[in-house]
């Protein structure tokens, strides 16, 4: 439920063998070794290689006659095909916790035996507030899952999909290209591109904008975008600690802002500490025994005592939602759309449900014949997913803002409110299923 969702980092994004490009891009093909492959022929083009693009492109793939391309600008890495994927657990490593419907949606696509190798469920959920009563909790076996989701390091992940996409015949992969802008068309949208200094353009009835929180798509659009700064920094690094995990997820809401712990694999546990600007750089120079001392006073010793940690990275922390996500020939999705603050670790889980709604509407639109861009279809998936994304928003923006509220009234309803909350499995039970995908 509490994870940490950014985009992926170069050793965790993907490349498609089938299409490593031995030459120059021309306007019309790339020569591949043995294939001459169309690259202005497709039904739908996705720009954005992270975790939401290619999970979408993975689910467009379900339908074979459907042939989707998808560009990123970095160069992917290689994988060679019947080898071991090049993956190591790492103290280092970032993570994302995956709901129930995520996991489900990854188990229907026929990855997740080899997901889970590396991912960690989560058997229960503790929330509470340093130095107050309030306190509540959440167990898996109460509501009869097996779990609430999965943590997973998104490396894992990456290389899973990575390997899932190139087999997918009807995908095309073309990384290390640049955006370099967008032209609608009355029939098709065209994308102009360079690689190598040598521009080109693909064209398609659809573009799908998957680019991230600071998309170059969505300039391209012209599509505004709303950001909000919370003038805070995730700061997200492995740690470990004297006492095994449990598998249980710990949401501390603390006078400067909430540390999430999860639990990983080989008992280790995934932190995302949200800071106040500008207090993360003395956190990520300090020695080890220092910074874990001083997570240890700002968490408490309700996990144990902190005996280890990995590298440390931060994030600044804003709330971007575009002013729309549907143009004629055009789609906005992913972080692109909405990225939010992590507190509530809803971010990636509520990208896909918004991938699935897609999905199901050019299925259902490319089997009846029907124009993938048109307007109508997708204004028609917007306004689908406008309550959940707006629920999902809401509830994120609030709990950042309602407890980074220090008046006394204010503390004191909040703890009565968990106690209560916590009293209640009516209550219980709804947001513990609204957490894992099943209700919207």
């Amino acid at each position: 439920m509490w994870s940490v969702c950014f985009d992926y980092t170069e050793a965790t994004r993907r490349k498609r063998q089938d299409y490593v490009m031995n030459g120059t891009i021309s306007g019309k093909s790339v020569v591949t070794g043995q294939n001459t492959v169309a690259t202005d022929t497709a039904d739908v083009l996705i720009i954005g290689g992270g975790m939401v693009g290619v999970t979408l492109a993975l689910l467009l793939a379900q339908e074979p006659g459907l042939r989707i391309t998808l560009v990123e600008a970095i160069t992917l890495p290689a994988l060679v095909p019947g080898e071991p994927l090049p993956f190591r657990p790492s103290f280092d490593a970032r993570n994302t916790a995956l709901s129930r419907r995520t996991v489900a949606t990854y188990r229907e696509l026929g990855l997740w035996d080899e997901l889970q190798t590396h991912a960690t469920p989560i058997h229960q959920i503790h929330v509470s507030e340093r130095g107050h009563f309030g306190m509540a909790r959440l167990r898996a076996e109460e509501e009869k899952v097996e779990s609430f989701g999965q943590v997973i390091e998104n490396a894992w992940l990456g290389l899973v999909l990575l390997r899932a996409l190139k087999a997918c015949r009807n995908v095309t992969l073309l990384d290390g290209v640049t955006l370099t802008g967008i032209t609608p068309g009355e029939k098709v949208v065209t994308a102009h591109l360079q690689r190598s200094g040598e521009p080109f353009t693909l064209t398609a009835p659809l573009l799908v904008a998957a680019d991230g929180a600071q998309s170059l798509s969505r300039e391209f659009l012209g599509i505004n975008a709303d950001t909000t700064s919370y003038e805070q920094v995730a700061l997200v690094t492995t740690v470990a600690t004297h006492m095994p995990h449990d598998n249980i997820a710990y949401e501390r809401f603390t006078e400067h802002g909430p540390i999430a712990l999860l639990p990983l694999p080989e008992n280790r546990r995934s932190i995302v500490w949200t800071l106040p600007l500008g207090q993360e750089k003395a956190l990520i120079d300090c020695s080890d025994d220092a910074f874990l001392a001083q997570l240890q006073t700002a968490f408490g010793k309700r996990a144990g005592r902190f005996v280890k940690t990995g590298k440390r990275f931060a994030y600044p922390l804003a709330l971007t939602v575009a002013s729309t996500q549907a143009l004629p020939r055009a789609v906005v999705v992913g972080n692109a759309a909405h990225s939010l603050h992590p507190v509530a670790g809803q971010g990636f889980n509520l990208c896909l449900r918004d991938c699935l709604a897609l999905t199901q509407r050019l299925h259902r639109a490319f089997r009846s014949g029907q124009d993938l861009g048109a307007f109508a279809l997708l204004k028609d998936y917007e306004a689908a997913r406008s309550d959940d994304q707006h629920n999902v928003i809401q509830f994120s923006d609030n709990m950042v803002r309602g407890f980074s509220n220090a008046t006394p009234g204010l503390t004191l309803a909040r703890n009565i409110g968990m106690v209560t909350f916590d009293l209640l499995p009516a209550a219980k039970q709804a947001l513990a299923r609204y957490a894992m995908g099943l209700n919207q």
